[in-house]
C-alpha cells in the first residue's frame, strides 16, 4: 500500500472557478420523464438541483488558469517562486502537450518552473496533493496544483444517468514548505480490475474514433450514448464506494494515530448527496463535520470537488487555530485515496463563475 508521512508542508490557499452556464435540473424534464414526483425524489435522494457547464469554447485549462491567477494574486505570490505546476485532469485542451504547459505559457511562468500532467478523476485531488507533498519533501519550496474537468463535454446530453451528474470547474491550490506545519498522512489505493466500471471506451488510441464509435445507441433503459461518451456502471461504482471508502477512512485514521473525534472536518469527494451521506453514516461521522450538499449546488466536479467543498463550506474556518482535516477521493481507475493534515491560515477564495476579466461572484 502507498503510505506516506510528510512534515513541514502546508496548504497556503485554494480557489475554484465554475463553468459559465448554470443548469437547473427542474428545468430539464427529459432527465426525470417530466414527472414531478420523480423530480422531488431525485432532488431529495441524489441531490440533483443545479450545476455549472462550460461553454463549448471554454476548456478545463481556461477554468484552472483563472483559478490560478486569482489565487496567486490574492496570496501575493511571485510566479518566479513557484517551483512546479501539476495539472490533474481527464479533459485536457490537447492530447499533447498537457494542460500544465498551457497554463505555464498563459501565465508566463519562468523556464525554471517544472510542469507536468496527471490523468485522474474523482481521486485526483488527493493524488495531486500527495505528489506535490512528495516534491516539496524532496527539496522544492512551492508547488501550484491545478485540478478540474469539463466532463459535460464527455457525457452524452441524451444520457439521463450521466449528463445530469457533472458540473464543470477548475481549481488551484498552493502547497509550500512551512517549518511550523505538523505531520501530514496519506494513503492511496488502486484496482485496475475496475477499469470497465467507469470509462470512455473509444476515441483514443486503443479504439480510435470512427463512424461506428460515434454512433449513438440506446441502452435498455433508454439512455443514449456513443462509445466516445463517458460510461459509468452505477451499481458497481456504488458497491465499490460503500465497500472501500469507510474502510479507507478507518485505515487513514489508524495510520495517522487520529480518532474521529480529533478530526475537525471530513471532506469527501462530492459524488452525490446520497453517496456522501451514506459513507458518513456507515463510518459514524456526524454530518455537521462534513460538507455534503455541494453536489446539489455544483454537481459532481470530479477532481475539483474537494477544493470546491472547502471553498464553499469551510472557507472561513482556518484562521484561529490549526484544524485537522481528513480528505478522501474515489473514482475512475478504480482509484481512491485519503489524507489527514492540518490547515491553519489557509486562504480559501469564494467560488467564482468563469468570465475572464469579468469576475462574477456567486
Amino acid at each position: 500500500m502507498a503510505k506516506s508521512i510528510f512534515k513541514n508542508i502546508s496548504i497556503k490557499g485554494l480557489s475554484i472557478v465554475l463553468g459559465e452556464e448554470k443548469r437547473v435540473f427542474a428545468n430539464e424534464p427529459e432527465y426525470y420523464n417530466n414527472d414531478e414526483e420523480q423530480l422531488a425524489k431525485l432532488k431529495k435522494m441524489i441531490g440533483f438541483d443545479t450545476r455549472y457547464w462550460s461553454k463549448p469554447e471554454t476548456t478545463t485549462a481556461d477554468l484552472c488558469r483563472q483559478a490560478a491567477k486569482n489565487l496567486l494574486e490574492k496570496l501575493n505570490i511571485d510566479k518566479n517562486s513557484v517551483d512546479a505546476i501539476i495539472s490533474v485532469t481527464q479533459t485536457p485542451d490537447y492530447y499533447m502537450p498537457g494542460n500544465a504547459h498551457v497554463i505555464h505559457r498563459d501565465l508566463e511562468f519562468p523556464k525554471e518552473t517544472a510542469a507536468f500532467d496527471m490523468e485522474f478523476g474523482c481521486s485526483g485531488y488527493v493524488y495531486g496533493l500527495w505528489t506535490a507533498f512528495m516534491m516539496i519533501n524532496s527539496g522544492l519550496k512551492r508547488v501550484l496544483l491545478l485540478t478540474g474537468d469539463t466532463l459535460s463535454k464527455s457525457a452524452n446530453k441524451k444520457d439521463r444517468t450521466e449528463a445530469p451528474l457533472f458540473g464543470d470547474s477548475g481549481s488551484a491550490t498552493v502547497i509550500e514548505y512551512n517549518e511550523n506545519a505538523g505531520a501530514s498522512y496519506f494513503m492511496l489505493k488502486s484496482d485496475g480490475n475496475g477499469i470497465e466500471s467507469m470509462l470512455q471506451p473509444a476515441g483514443a488510441y486503443r479504439t480510435p474514433s470512427t463512424d461506428e464509435t460515434r454512433k449513438e445507441i440506446a441502452d435498455k433503459n433508454g439512455n443514449i450514448r456513443s462509445q466516445e461518451n463517458i460510461y459509468m456502471n452505477g451499481f458497481e461504482i456504488f458497491n465499490f464506494t460503500l465497500s472501500e471508502q469507510p474502510k479507507l477512512m478507518n485505515e487513514i485514521l489508524e495510520f495517522s494515530n487520529t480518532t474521529k473525534e480529533d478530526i475537525d472536518y471530513f471532506v469527501l469527494h462530492q459524488a452525490n448527496v446520497y453517496i456522501v451521506e451514506t459513507i458518513l453514516k456507515k463510518a459514524k461521522i456526524p454530518l455537521e463535520k462534513a460538507p455534503s450538499k455541494i453536489f446539489a449546488k455544483y454537481g459532481n466536479q470530479n477532481s475539483a470537488s474537494i477544493p470546491s467543498a472547502i471553498c464553499e463550506d469551510l472557507r472561513d474556518k482556518f484562521n484561529d487555530r490549526a484544524k485537522k482535516v481528513l480528505m478522501q477521493g474515489f473514482g475512475i481507475g478504480l482509484s481512491w485515496g485519503a489524507c489527514v493534515l492540518d490547515m491553519k491560515d489557509t486562504v480559501c477564495l469564494q467560488p467564482e463563475i468563469y468570465g475572464g476579466a469579468d469576475e462574477i461572484q456567486i
